[in-house]
């Protein structure tokens, strides 16, 4: 490899450090900020590696004016965010991109906010948000930059898994994760660099002829028919098939007025429309910018090319429709205008 310039080796510095923190945080039992901590920690090394690698290749990564010159703050140029750098590198549904804009979602949500209700349930993204770090590290700067040996399985003291209260904040970050693999497709949710998932399988016996180590791993290789067998049959032993179902928990505008009917709301279409267009909740249907969505009402949804909407949507809607004096608990007057009298 040739020699690294000193900006490049500085950013792929700061990227090393800052996963090695990430790493260092998740796996820390004292730690009661372990997602808000590892999430922001592991953006910062995104970033950094990525913009490491835009110095490698000589990319200019910083915004531009309309008119081509960089847009500067306090007098430095605005560099490329972590969203708009992996949208630069990686493919539109990429699993590694769509594992990485999880959390920079997360990050807006979380970063100030103890909820170490929600830990296990990003346990499997966290873990290939690593990996894919270290995949790529590996093969834009070699072996010698491996972060391996600060990865490994934490010791757990319990065999089950203990179930946290989860505080309404808590609850919708959730609702917010699961609606955001909802809108994935089947491929990159099943991905194992979308969310890592593996097996720990307890041996029988502490000879050690049969294993010198107290975790034995097998490797999923579809490229290995003997490793794919072991992978096989470990599933089989340890949990039943279970198929994916896409899009759950989300509706279609047809459907949001069906949800809203068996509510004794009546409402058309272009009363939809007119409600997500009045309160900004998506883009138009010619905008270019089709994910910016307000997350907690709609999610686009890349794969058919249109908008799918939530249960809170379909909440905020029942409480819009309502009377004023509903609202208000006010009990209504029965005056001419309500009567329909001249």
């Amino acid at each position: 490899m040739s020699r690294l310039s000193k900006q490049t080796r500085s950013l792929l510095d700061k990227a090393r450090d800052s996963a090695t923190q990430a790493i260092s945080v998740f796996n820390d039992p004292r730690s009661t900020f372990r997602t808000g901590n590892f999430t922001v920690l592991m953006t910062i090394a995104w970033t950094a590696l990525l913009h490491s690698y835009f110095e490698k290749k000589k990319i200019k990564y910083y915004y531009k004016q309309e008119n081509g010159r960089f847009i500067k703050i306090d007098g430095d140029r605005k560099a490329w965010e972590l969203g708009e750098s992996v949208k630069q590198i990686f493919d539109e549904n990429d699993p590694i991109k769509r594992n990485v804009e999880l959390f920079i979602k997360l990050r807006n949500r979380i970063e100030h906010r103890n909820l170490p209700g929600i830990d296990q349930e990003l346990t499997g993204e966290c873990q290939a948000l690593v990996l894919n770090f270290e995949g790529w590290l590996i093969s834009q700067y070699g072996d010698e930059y491996s972060l391996i040996d600060t990865m490994f399985v934490p010791i757990q003291l319990t065999s089950a898994k203990r179930v946290l209260p989860k505080t309404k904040i808590e609850q919708k970050v959730i609702e917010f994760i699961k609606s955001y693999r909802n809108i994935l497709t089947p491929e990159v949710i099943n991905s194992q660099q979308y969310s890592f998932k593996a097996f720990l399988v307890p041996k029988i016996g502490n000879h050690r002829s049969s294993s010198d180590v107290a975790i034995e791993f097998v490797k999923y290789d579809e490229n290995n028919p003997q490793e794919m067998e072991k992978y096989e049959k470990a599933i089989v032993a340890i949990k039943e098939k279970h198929i994916p179902v896409a899009n759950t928990g989300l509706f279609r505008p047809s459907s949001v007025l069906v949800e809203l009917n068996k509510r004794g709301i009546k409402k058309t279409m272009n009363w939809h429309t007119t409600m997500w267009q009045k309160f900004k909740v998506r883009p138009a249907s010619n905008s270019k910018q089709k994910v910016q969505t307000k997350s907690e009402y709609c999610f686009y949804d890349n794969a058919h090319n249109d908008y799918l909407y939530t249960e809170g949507w379909i909440d905020f809607l029942v409480r819009q429709a309502e009377p004023k004096s509903r609202k208000k608990g006010i009990k209504p007057k029965f005056t001419k205008d309500l009567l329909g009298v001249i």
